[in-house]
């Protein structure tokens, strides 16, 4: 059900919330004191190839100083910065950065100027910066990714998000037009309602929270008060039929494969893939049924069973995107047990931070890979409110 050499074991660490602040506070200030104008923050080594430099809300500068105004924002940290004056270099970075990946003429929301523009809104709002953000998310109209990192499904929480910074009712229209088609496109298949991605050039019915099924649904899930009463009820039937079609049962728990219809032994169990990711998307769905609500909290036993990831600390696939899960599943069902989870898993998580910061003498400075991303996790750990980053809140 899960690749075991992928997990660790769970550090036996008792949650102390002082402890929590502690690591965040730490990270902040590393991550203040790492930053230089020209260069924004150096690259880590376990980032892909990743060069000094970048950009982007995934592993860039957006999505490190949105994170660093957050925390900041909702009183995590006492730690702050202006980061105004940078903006404009950030974007032009960003644009000349994304030129250079696949579908730049379009926006992406987590390595395009997409994303960027919406930090730039978040921090220095201004009508021409609403206006850029909109012409890049209808640049998606006819785009033919219906993924959350490139495509579609990423405007259409552009367009979530500049609504609530600005209330204007060009964002519902918009979103309204490509809610449309996105919905238009969901295909019946033995396996449920699905989404093939033509995606990297190749036609995949990938199921997780960022290039598949999931988070597709993420912006119908996060609009749902924009969609119409026949949406919702696409929405709300499709999920569960699909969910439990794709799902692998077992004593452990409910798993799923990263694509719809592989026969192999599933392995990954991260919030990109697998369990986690299914649980952390679902558990917010404004629906219920009997099935799907066995199956979440499936999902979640499974996650907990597999324990922390080996790969670290982060969001995207490690300890503290895991965690997410649990938080999820304590606020849809008031059950403790799983507060208690993701605060069992934030120690850990706390302590892998550390480790890895001393066997590379740095942080890791991104939001979804890096240490503001756990930094956003512990605060939520702290508050019992999950708000997963760039998803559920910018």
């Amino acid at each position: 059900m899960f690749d075991t050499a992928r997990h660790v074991p769970l550090r036996a660490v008792e949650w102390v919330p002082s402890e929590a602040q502690a690591a965040i506070d730490e990270v902040v200030a590393d991550t203040l004191a790492q930053f230089n104008e020209a260069r924004f923050w150096p690259a880590h080594p376990q980032d892909d190839g990743a060069a000094d430099g970048e950009t982007s809300i995934y592993f860039g500068a957006t999505g490190v100083i949105w994170a660093l105004d957050y925390l900041a924002r909702v009183g995590a940290t006492g730690h702050g910065a202006d980061f105004v004056p940078v903006l404009d270099r950030l974007i032009d970075a960003s644009r000349r950065q994304f030129a250079k990946l696949n579908y730049s003429a379009h926006g992406s929301l987590l390595f395009g100027d997409l994303g960027t523009l919406l930090l730039t809104m978040r921090l220095r709002p201004d009508t021409a910066t609403a206006d850029a953000t909109h012409q890049r998310a209808n640049a998606n109209n006819t785009l033919p990714i219906r993924e959350l990192m490139w495509g579609l499904p990423g405007s259409m929480l552009a367009c979530v998000f500049m609504s609530e910074m600005t209330g204007e009712t060009r964002w519902h229209e918009l979103y309204a037009q490509q809610a449309a088609r996105l919905l238009d496109e969901l295909a019946e298949t033995k396996l449920g309602p699905l989404w093939t991605q033509d995606l990297y050039g190749s036609h995949e019915r990938w199921l997780g929270p960022v290039h598949g099924y999931a988070g597709n649904m993420v912006p119908l899930i996060r609009g749902w008060g924009w969609l119409g009463d026949d949406q919702r009820a696409r929405v709300a039937e499709a999920v569960p039929h699909t969910l439990a079609a794709n799902a692998v049962q077992s004593p452990l728990g409910a798993q799923w494969r990263p694509i719809a219809g592989d026969t192999g032994e599933p392995s990954l169990c991260q919030h990109c893939h697998g369990a986690p990711g299914m649980v952390t998307t679902f558990a917010d769905a404004p629906f219920s049924t009997p099935e799907l609500e066995a199956l979440l909290v499936a999902g979640g036993e499974l996650t907990w069973h597999a324990g922390p990831l080996a790969k670290g600390s982060n969001l995207c696939h490690g300890t503290a995107g895991n965690g997410y899960a649990f938080l999820k599943l304590h606020r849809r069902t008031k059950d403790e047990r799983w507060l208690a989870r993701a605060r069992a898993f934030a120690m850990t998580a706390i302590a892998q931070c550390r480790e890895t910061r001393a066997q590379y003498g740095r942080g890791r400075y991104s939001l979804w890979t890096g240490d503001v991303g756990l930094a956003v996790y512990l605060w939520d750990c702290v508050t019992a409110e999950p708000r997963f980053p760039g998803v559920d809140v910018f």
